[in-house]
Formats: structure tokens, sequence, C-alpha cells
């Protein structure tokens, strides 16, 4: 497999753009104030997350990436633009909004274990205006496959879905229960086995009960070609309107840190499919990359070198 041919992908995110921090640290004694640990923290470090997360994946593989998205009028929102900028991504179509921060995700972590995580956000949905430029500039772009990086944020929306379809491109949606009405005629939706089970309403426990009627139900209801349902460490599943397609046992060796996990499952997928492997391989190579992230700690990506070393 020439997994090289991933550096000819033209790929472009669009979706609810987040702030991740992490602070790190030991604990040592639980606090005589409380029945909580107490944390040392010895380093903090910001990462983009959400959408932002899913193009710096795909900027690890090689790939031509365009990012479309909001932030706030915020010094998150700076902290965010130039992280993005440092790692390679141009933000000229990123738009700077005034009513509305940006999200910030702070995790605190000890011993290699998230202890508790805050969120600092404002889930507003985005003017019509927005969509409707993402959408135009996607167009300009050039490329042939688009992400919808759904966080639930208020950026993704069915109008926003509608305008991606209508022009022919290969349409990946990581998906957000909330709105699981909006994901009409795209191509590929990528849930994992509880946001599967909540958008379908069917209680999953294995393929024979659950899992298959509920890809039954959830293509039936979006018109999606492509279902891929990702199980942890029981791996994923493809499905189509006929079935399974194929499924694919967990590659992970070491799990650390499932955080991005997603991010780096639809960046592989779509890389894959703008490159012109064919749905089989795509769900293969993301396979691989989800096995190799989440032997890692915080919102991380995988480069095209390890997918290499790892095949």
């Amino acid at each position: 497999m020439d997994v090289d041919k991933l550096k000819q992908a033209k790929v472009a995110v669009v979706g609810d753009l987040i702030c991740d921090k992490y602070v790190m640290g030991s604990v040592e004694r639980i606090s005589p104030e409380a029945p909580v640990p107490v944390v040392r923290v010895t380093k903090e470090e910001y990462f983009p997350g959400g959408a932002s997360n899913v193009a710096m994946n795909l900027k690890s593989l090689g790939c031509e990436v365009h990012l479309f998205g909001v932030v706030g009028n915020d010094s998150c929102g700076k902290r965010l633009l130039n992280m993005i900028k440092k790692r390679g991504v141009d933000t000229e179509n990123i738009f700077v909004v005034d009513d509305r921060p940006t999200t910030l995700k702070t995790r605190v972590i000890a011993q290699s274990q998230q202890i508790v995580r805050f969120d600092r956000e404002k889930i507003l949905q985005l003017d019509k205006k927005y969509a409707t430029k993402m959408a135009k500039g996607i167009e300009e772009s050039g490329v042939n496959t688009v992400i919808v990086s759904d966080y639930g944020k208020g950026v993704v929306s069915d109008y926003l879905i509608s305008l991606l379809v209508d022009m022919g491109l290969f349409v990946c949606v990581d998906p957000k229960v909330v709105n699981a009405y909006a994901y009409k005629n795209v191509d590929i939706i990528t849930p994992n086995l509880k946001e599967a089970g909540q958008i379908s309403g069917i209680e999953i426990e294995s393929f024979k009960n659950g899992l298959e009627l509920a890809a039954k139900k959830i293509i039936k209801t979006t018109n999606c070609r492509y279902l891929l349902i990702t199980q942890g460490e029981k791996g994923m599943s493809l499905f189509d309107k006929d079935g399974l397609i194929v499924y694919q046992p967990s590659f992970a060796r070491d799990v650390y840190d499932v955080t991005g996990a997603g991010d780096t499952v639809i960046a592989t997928i779509a890389a894959a499919i703008s490159s012109g492997f064919n749905i089989k391989d795509a769900v293969y190579l993301s396979n691989v990359a989800a096995g190799i992230v989440v032997g890692k700690i915080g919102t991380a990506v995988v480069s095209l070198e390890e997918i290499k070393r790892y095949l």
C-alpha cells in the first residue's frame, strides 16, 4: 500500500474550533478540605482542538489543508489562531466574531490520567451568512473532499451541510447527536458506539444485538452513503445500505488517551479518499492511525512516517 499517496490529498475542514489546555502534574495527597486529590502542577500546554485538530492531523499526513470556522474576539481565540499558523495551516478562512467566546477545554492530568475537565464556552447557532461565506471559500479552494467536524458548538447546521452536498464533494461528517437530523445525503458519517446508539435510539450490545440494526436505521434516516461506527478497543465497522462492508479489529497496542482519536480517524479517511484510495483501504488506514494516536497523551496527531513504520 503506497501511503505516500496521502500527500496528494486536498481536503477542507469546517466545524467547531476549540482551544485545548492541558494542566499536567502529580498527585501525592488528598486535600484536607474535601475528598479530592491535590495536583502539584508541573506543566501547562495548549493545543488546537476540535476541527483545528482535524486540520493538524491532515497537515501531519502531508496533505493540502484548508480550515474554515470561527473564533471569539478574545485572548483564547488569538492563541488558537497563532497555534494554527505555527503548525503551517492558513487562517484566512477563520472568522473572528464578537458575540461568542472561543471554546476552551481545560483538562487536568496527573499520572497520565485525566482527573477533571473544565469547559468555557457559549453555544450559539452561527449566523447563516458565515455558513455561506465558508461554503463559498470551500468551493473556491479546489478540494475534492470536505470534513465536517461537529462538536455541537453551533457552526454546523443543516443549511451548511446542504451547501456542501450540492457542491458534489465527498462529504465526511464526524457527528454530534444533537445535529443528527442535519446530515442528509453526505458520503460518510463516523459516530462512535455511544453516539450510534443515541442517534438511532437503539441500545447496542453486539453486532447481532443492536449494532447492525442501529446502522441500518441511521443510514435510512440520513441517506448517507457509508456509515463507520468506531467501537474503541473492539475496532470499527463500515456499513452501507446493504449492510456490513468490512469489520476491522483494533490495532491499538497501548491506550493512554482517547482524546482526539475521532479526529484522527476522519482525517485519515478523508485524506485517503481524496488521494484515490477506495473506502475499505481508507478505513484500514484510519484504524492504523487510531491505534497509534490513542497511545499518546493529549490532543495528538499521527504522522505519515508513523503509519509507514507501523505498516
